[in-house]
């Protein structure tokens, strides 16, 4: 098989560059040795939409070069026992064909690593030390996750457009990017008290998103964290402190309770279409785009020590009732 591959030799050391002209072999294993010259770094792109079915990569090897197997979109299987702990950018990125994957002897996954590839469930363990952006970001097929690496933080993109995965066990998080569950299929969330921070849009698009838990300690729902999260029907404010801009546009909030500590930005509940009842007990000025368009608000309670309310505040709710309390 030694001769179906280019390489060249660097310090008596080979690196695979890529596979020569006319190799039927879709089976494919990186040897240890070449002519007896150690095989220790397989370049970035070698295999780059090839047609490889299946890879075992050889004891040597050292380093494994972005976009290795980039778009392999027969690849079904990885065999990953070598000395190389990093699984770089993009390496399997658009893999379809891969739904399973042995992280057991990785450290630390590069960018967008797999980003739709056809994994089905991930099993972190303890031995990987880090996470980057979007790594398994439109792993559309992605049904089950097991978070238990060393890593606290879920990077940004991590699991956007994973629309099969349903749920996910937070209890090992600290902190969560930006659009790490974009458009994920996530029916059902918990936010224990570990959590620290939430970043921008969090679970924006989510719209099968139908029951969220905020025992988190960061008391501040970040702009976009539920845009578009369309059945999502109820949210407790109670231990919250600030709504930040967009926070609920568009999602499916059939009422909201805000109290005295509840500060709220812009376009918050904005097109929320199914808002019924709002009770602003508050005494902070109501502006003009918080409820903007929500067409189909009946109730309206607001506390009387509220000073200002802009004129435009309720100008689309056109059949709601308000009352001063």
């Amino acid at each position: 098989m030694n001769n179906i591959f280019k390489y060249k030799i660097i310090n008596e050391e080979i690196a695979i560059t890529g596979l020569q002209e006319g190799a039927a072999e879709t089976a494919i294993e990186i040897p240890e040795t070449i002519e007896g010259i150690p095989v220790v770094e397989i370049e970035p792109e070698t295999f780059r939409s090839t047609s490889i079915t299946d890879i075992k990569i050889g004891a040597n090897i050292r380093k494994i070069g972005e976009k290795a197997f980039y778009m392999c979109k027969k690849l079904k299987s990885v065999t990953w026992n070598h000395k190389c702990d990093v699984v770089p950018a993009f390496c399997f990125s658009e893999c379809s064909n891969l739904t399973k994957f042995d992280f057991s002897n990785v450290k630390k996954i590069g960018l967008y690593a797999f980003y739709k590839s056809g994994l089905q469930e991930v099993r972190l363990p303890k031995n990987i030390e880090s996470i980057l952006e979007g790594t398994f970001s439109g792993c559309s097929e992605l049904q089950s996750v097991t978070w238990h690496c060393q890593c606290d933080m879920i990077p940004t993109f991590c699991f956007d457009k994973c629309s099969n995965l349903t749920q996910f066990d937070f209890s090992g998080i600290k902190k969560i990017g930006q659009y790490v569950f974009y458009k994920s299929g996530l029916q059902e969330v918990y936010l224990t008290e570990k959590i620290e921070i939430l970043d921008k849009g969090t679970f924006s698009g989510c719209s099968k998103l139908q029951s969220v838990t905020w025992h988190c300690q960061c008391d501040v729902i970040p702009a976009d964290c539920f845009f578009g999260c369309s059945n999502l029907m109820q949210f407790d404010f109670s231990g919250v402190k600030k709504i930040e801009a967009r926070a609920f546009m568009g999602s499916g909030l059939t009422s909201v309770r805000l109290s005295k500590k509840n500060e709220v930005d812009q376009n918050c509940f904005a097109y929320c279409n199914d808002l019924k009842k709002i009770e602003w007990l508050s005494a902070r000025n109501i502006k003009g785009d918080i409820f903007k368009e929500c067409k189909n608000i009946k109730e309206i309670f607001i506390s009387d020590k509220v000073k200002n309310i802009e004129v435009s505040a309720f100008t689309s709710s056109h059949n709601a009732e308000i009352t001063f309390v």
